[in-house]
């Protein structure tokens, strides 16, 4: 008799609206765009209830969330993500447009270093490299580096207020490299393990992982919006990127082309596009979408019955 045992993709709980993983530099950039905003108020609380599943929702978040693995010699994990957090604050042109759980008082900005309330998954290389593989795992469609567009198709953004309920068609998409999104829409997960490239106006229901290079360049206005939660982190070597030789991460997201040592590594994020594009926090879609991944075979045995 053979025996397989099978489960769908379990996303550990996102601790923020967006969480950025390692030491954030100086450089980090975000728009001085009135209408952009990242909210980590959860986007079904009480009020507004899901028709999907009206047991979710009020799980207020962070705006942004800093997170660690070691520290550098003269600070530890946890004053290396104060300082990233500090890093973002600095980098704010408009604070007030940042809120979240944390009920931040006169324009403060609620950027919060969640070292000691994220899940040790996204706190590590080991564990943020163990979201890509079951990832990859439950993908629904994988592309290489630099698709075509509008060759991607990344699912249908869920319709929340169709009576009855019409249910998003929300897709698990892999992209190994980098990735050129935008306008346009899509539902459910999107990993991106290279350089994630966006414009202009983009609508996307669910969660978007940049994890590998960790970079994420966004340019042009626009006016869409992100539902559920981001999370950017560079765990991964990119050497040989250029070159095509080994040490690729990002074309070849293995744990043979992990950061070495095995750290975190300096995250990019450069959002000079604003707009009215924004990051909302949305516990109800994250589960939506996570809900959706196809099973996959994670055991086979052969047993003599």
């Amino acid at each position: 008799m053979i025996q397989y045992e099978v489960a769908k993709i379990a996303l550990p709980p996102l601790p923020s609206a967006l969480t950025i993983a390692g030491p954030v530099p100086t450089t980090v950039g975000f728009p001085n765009s009135d209408p952009f905003t990242i909210n980590g108020n959860d986007r079904f609380n009480a009020g507004s209830p899901n028709p999907f599943d009206p047991t979710c929702g009020n799980q207020n978040k962070p705006a942004v969330g800093t997170v660690q693995d070691v520290g550098n010699g003269t600070l530890t994990p946890t004053q290396v993500a104060t300082q990233s957090q500090n890093n973002v604050i600095n980098a704010l042109p408009r604070p007030d447009h940042y809120t979240g759980s944390d009920a931040c008082t006169g324009g403060q900005p609620d950027v919060q270093n969640v070292q000691n309330t994220a899940n040790t998954l996204f706190t590590t290389v080991d564990g943020l490299n163990s979201v890509v593989q079951n990832i990859k795992n439950a993908a629904t469609t994988t592309w290489g580096d630099n698709p075509s567009i509008p060759g991607p198709d990344f699912g249908t953004p869920a319709n929340y207020s169709a009576t009855p309920p019409v249910p998003a068609v929300p897709k698990i998409t892999v992209v190994n490299g980098d990735l050129t999104f935008g306008p346009g829409t899509g539902a459910g997960i999107l990993l991106v393990t290279g350089t994630l490239n966006m414009h202009g106006n983009f609508n996307f229901d669910g969660v978007i992982l940049v994890i590998g290079a960790g970079h994420v360049i966004f340019s042009g206005g626009g006016g869409g919006q992100i539902n559920g939660a981001m999370v950017v982190a560079n765990i991964g070597q990119t050497s040989g990127c250029a070159s095509g030789t080994a040490n690729c991460y990002p074309k070849n997201p293995t744990d043979g082309n992990l950061n070495n040592p095995k750290q975190l590594g300096t995250p990019i994020f450069d959002w000079a596009g604003g707009g009215g594009n924004s990051i909302r926090f949305d516990s109800c879609t994250i589960a939506n979408v996570g809900g959706a991944a196809n099973f996959t075979v994670i055991a086979r045995r052969e047993i003599t019955y």
